[in-house]
């Protein structure tokens, strides 16, 4: 300007963040000069919470509960005095479908112990009468073909009764027995974990608590590739912020998660309950390679896909994955170069074929 006068204009950068964060600015005045005496900005409220304070106020809630006595182990109930009491358990997986019909233990379970022989009790009582043979998914039903009778599964889990004595600390005394209000309650020690909305992403947890971040190249991303990306920064800083709070304000909860109990040193006179003969041991050996490098090849499908170990799809991402499924299947097709025994155990235990739900 000829007097002197200078100007900024500012445009919209595309490298300036989402514009969809910032929130809109209604009216505002830079002047003091108004009638209220002062400059000011009205703007909307941006919406949404800030994640650090849903897992600090989540973390004080758990606080409070730990800090909780009880005397017995089951799930909260409401009497009619209008007080709670500890009643029979309301997990799910004692009364789901047909297990809601078993005559088995429920709960409220007077010491630990009690609590964990009741879940094996439930599932062997469940195999026991609903029990089928079934065969093994594609590729494992390869190694390992013909059918699994319920029998064999009975077997394994009339070893856990054997166990569940020596899997939690001898003393009844020990923190880690101490019953603790989660859902439902129970001891400590296997209760402890953290709550599905601040769960880790990630298969294994990171030693070190550095904040997470976006990968240097986000800004290249395809569009889609970018949301799957936000999401999994999401649960990252979730779990994050969770670690943070947890160790900082429950230190019984973090003593639970972090240090793990030692029961050979308390046993040493105990000779194991279980055990197993030299020829199943010789079995063992040998398919226990095979079946981790399968079920790591499994678990790379499934990340290929993007779908989880339980099969769960977003809605969005449901049609995508019904499409690179299809693309797998028929790439394992071609590869078998026309092997009809492969080709059969591949249709018949297909992993991502559609299931009759079980329960």
């Amino acid at each position: 300007m000829q007097n002197g006068f200078e100007a900024i204009v500012k445009t919209p950068c595309q490298i300036a963040g989402p514009r969809y964060l910032a929130p809109l600015v209604k009216r505002y005045s830079s002047s003091d000069e108004i009638p209220v005496g002062t400059e000011y900005i009205i703007m909307e409220r941006a919406a949404g919470r800030e994640r650090h304070k849903l897992a600090s106020e989540s973390v004080e809630m758990e606080t409070k509960f730990f800090s909780l006595p009880f005397q017995t182990a089951g799930d909260e109930a409401s009497t009619d005095s209008k007080t709670f009491c500890i009643g029979p358990t309301a997990d799910y997986m004692f009364g789901r479908g047909k297990r809601a019909s078993l005559d088995i233990s429920r709960g409220p379970w007077a010491d630990p112990c009690s609590f964990l022989m009741s879940i094996a009790q439930k599932e062997i009582e469940w195999v026991r009468q609903y029990g089928k043979p079934s065969k093994l998914d594609f590729p494992h039903n390869g190694s390992t073909p013909g059918e699994a009778s319920p029998d064999e599964y009975i077997h394994l889990l009339e070893k856990f009764p054997l166990l569940a004595p020596y899997l939690l600390p001898r003393d009844s005394d020990n923190p880690l027995n101490q019953l603790t209000l989660r859902h439902p309650v129970g001891p400590r020690l296997p209760v402890a974990g953290h709550p599905c909305a601040f769960e880790n992403p990630d298969i294994e947890q990171s030693p070190d608590l550095k904040e997470p971040s976006l990968h240097s190249d986000y800004n290249t991303l395809p569009a889609q590739e970018k949301v799957e990306a936000d999401e999994l920064y999401r649960r990252r800083l979730l779990f994050y912020y969770y670690r943070i709070f947890n160790g900082h304000l429950n230190k019984p909860h973090l003593q639970a998660l972090s240090r793990p109990y030692l029961f050979a040193p308390s046993t040493p006179r105990i000779k194991c309950p279980v055990e197993f003969t030299d020829a199943e041991l010789e079995v063992f050996a040998k398919q226990e390679q095979m079946w981790f490098y399968l079920s790591k090849l499994v678990n790379y499908w499934r990340d290929e896909i993007g779908i989880n170990e339980d099969g769960w799809i977003s809605n969005d991402g449901y049609e995508d994955a019904v499409r690179k499924a299809g693309q797998l299947k028929d790439s394992l097709v071609e590869a078998a170069e026309g092997d009809e025994k492969d080709i059969s155990l591949l249709n018949e235990g297909w992993m991502f074929r559609d299931r009759e739900e079980i329960d």
